[in-house]
């Protein structure tokens, strides 16, 4: 379809809509935020609460950014060129949007200024960024410590409240002489300038759990950046998913905190008009390229010179796309669109007194010890407030056990001279032996896929190591699973009448839980998806049932494939059960049953020691790379 010039005529008064936006928006205590743009701000221990919270904002400029898609991986011809000699500003002290159809590339373009998409693989980066005058390279993590950025989707802690949510972040990514009670009273005026004093401590809540609104929600992920004290605010379609009321009360915000000096880009999409009013800055992409960039308060004087006037009672918003989804490339090129980046734009963006490239604050981060108690204190509280998987757990759990204890029942203390009896018997271990690992491996994969974008965001933003991180989800899991083997162990020890200690028979148990809990988090570390991970955790589970020797003698096995039994760890599970049931059996033809059983299976009742120190390396190997994936993964 070709819009006509003729059909295009009218105009829009943006300065008076400008102008009364302006007049709704309400002032800032100077005291609370304290904007100080184009200088450092240092916080001291001796500060003042009036100093506690302040930003500081930078221009950035860039030119000549290009984002190519390669043939090959690491090399090869360019298939697709996504953007392709990009500039444009975002200034300090204003709100900078870019806007374009699907497909122009303002994705592309926001997610290489924040430094998320790497230089490799099938994607090429290039171009210059200044930041402050300096060169700046978002894709070197220290100095990507200086953006905060703010995901389409808000990745919360679901049990934490708004204040509990800011202070974990203010208490982790402020510098380490900064106290406790100057963090607090940071969060204090950050809970305030949001408007957040009323739902401060309510929950955040998520799906089925009843929390604060959407709203509220992008407030408190616009408030765990904030603390950090950033120079560059992104964020990714901050209005997504609101209703029009949030959606204005946001964007006032960000208003609000631009226009006292901090440096705002975002990307959006087709807002409504009071939204688009809003804005200082505009840069409109089309196809990879820069349509249109300037001030907003000039857009429709500027539409005109192109010979596309902004119609009466039209929003300007979709006025801009339509004309770059309604009018061919060849058309608006004629009409003086996709203007070259000025002369000078680098030139006056490299400043003579700034450094070579952006110094970032040197600051001493704090203990690796805080970042575990933190997260610890974090596990708890959800712990508590979200009690129902222990109980389903334990449910769930004391359910299967009476299914096994009355199928089972008294079978451990039948006379084992009737071979049939020893049978039944191998079948109740290895039962209760394969529940066990398939039981309490789901449940960890699934916690850990619903706990990733949390991680994700937390971790880019250097809230914590890997480390803390899994040693937190370790206590956490290690808590889940004794509840729910010891419930299991309590129910069947007895009603089935094994002959083994209640002790070995619950520790046997509870190190198969948690290996097999280590290989669920290891896979739920390689996929974004958690169905993949668990197609893959069923193509790695159920051979262990054939290789551990249950169902078919090692012997038996061709000798190619053998050396798996090493690696599984229902194998030594099963080995130390067996040793343990069978050991000591009454003389005669009970003795020579148990022999035969020890035998079929290679068990040796000297070597138990050997067995649990395989579980314990199978334990640390699964974890290990469980670890290792996951810092990869979250490696922009």
């Amino acid at each position: 379809m070709t819009i006509s010039k003729k059909e295009m005529s009218g105009e829009v008064d943006v300065d008076e809509l400008m102008e009364a936006m302006e007049s709704n928006n309400t002032n800032v205590d100077k005291n609370i935020i304290s904007v100080r743009p184009q200088e450092t701000v240092a916080t001291t221990s001796d500060s003042s609460s009036k100093d506690a919270y302040s930003l500081v904002g930078q221009d950035l400029v860039w030119s000549g950014v290009g984002l190519r898609l390669l043939e090959k991986k690491n090399g090869g011809d360019t298939k697709l060129h996504i953007l392709k000699d990009v500039w444009g500003k975002a200034e300090a002290g204003k709100t900078t949007a870019i806007m374009g159809a699907s497909g122009a590339g303002k994705t592309s373009l926001f997610q290489t200024l924040a430094g998320r998409i790497p230089s490799s693989g099938k994607l090429r980066s290039e171009g210059d960024i200044f930041l402050g005058g300096a060169r700046f390279d978002p894709t070197q993590r220290d100095q990507r410590k200086l953006i905060a950025y703010v995901s389409q989707e808000d990745a919360l802690q679901e049990s934490s409240t708004p204040r509990e949510a800011i202070y974990f972040s203010a208490r982790l990514r402020l510098p380490k002489r900064v106290s406790d009670e100057e963090c607090t009273e940071i969060v204090n005026a950050i809970l305030t300038e949001l408007g957040l004093d009323d739902a401060a401590d309510t929950l955040i809540g998520g799906g089925f759990n009843k929390g604060i609104s959407g709203g509220e929600k992008r407030r408190v992920s616009i408030g765990v950046e904030l603390v950090a004290k950033p120079t560059l605010i992104f964020l990714d379609e901050p209005t997504s998913g609101l209703d029009s009321f949030a959606a204005a009360q946001v964007m006032k915000l960000l208003s609000r905190v631009a226009h006292h000096g901090s440096t705002v880009l975002f990307t959006i999409h087709q807002p409504s008009s009071n939204i688009f009013g809003t804005f200082d800055r505009l840069i409109l992409l089309n196809k990879g390229r820069v349509m249109h960039q300037g001030e907003v308060a000039n857009l429709a004087r500027d539409f005109e010179q192109y010979g596309y006037p902004v119609p009466n009672q039209y929003n300007p918003a979709d006025w801009v796309i339509d004309i770059a989804q309604g009018i061919t490339l060849e058309e608006l090129e004629k009409a003086h669109f996709f203007a070259s980046a000025p002369d000078n734009l680098l030139l006056a963006a490299r400043k003579e007194d700034a450094a070579e490239t952006v110094e970032t604050p040197q600051d001493e981060h704090v203990s690796m010890w805080t970042e575990f108690v933190m997260l610890q204190n974090r596990e708890m509280a959800d712990l508590r407030r979200n009690p129902a998987f222990i109980v389903i757990s334990i449910v769930v759990t004391g359910i299967l056990s009476l299914i096994f204890g009355v199928i089972f029942f008294d079978i451990g203390r039948q006379d084992r001279s009737e071979y049939t009896v020893i049978q039944s018997q191998l079948g109740a271990v290895v039962n209760v032996l394969i529940s066990t690992m398939m039981g309490q491996s789901n449940p960890a994969m699934l916690t850990f896929s619903k706990d990733r974008p949390v991680f994700l965001r937390e971790f880019s933003t250097d809230h914590y190591t890997v480390i803390p991180y899994f040693l937190s989800k370790l206590w956490r899991e290690m808590f889940n699973t004794l509840i729910a083997t010891l419930s299991q162990a309590l129910v069947i020890y007895w009603m089935m009448g094994f002959q083994m200690s209640f002790g070995q028979l619950f520790a046997i148990t509870y190190a198969l839980s948690l290996t097999a809990t280590a290989v669920a988090v290891m896979l739920g570390a390689c996929f974004d998806d958690v169905q993949n991970a668990l197609t893959l955790f069923t193509l790695v589970v159920v051979p262990q049932f054939f290789f551990s020797g249950l169902f078919i003698a090692i012997e038996l096995i061709p000798s190619w494939v053998s050396w798996a039994q090493y690696v599984c760890s229902l194998t030594y599970a099963a080995r130390l059960g067996f040793a343990y049931e069978f050991a000591d059996c009454e003389p005669g033809d009970a003795a020579a049953n148990c022999a035969a059983v020890l035998a079929a299976n290679n068990v040796d009742k000297d070597s138990t020691w050997w067995y649990w120190l395989a579980l314990l390396g199978l334990f640390v190997m699964f974890r290990g790379f469980g670890a290792l994936i996951l810092r990869y993964k979250a490696t922009y």
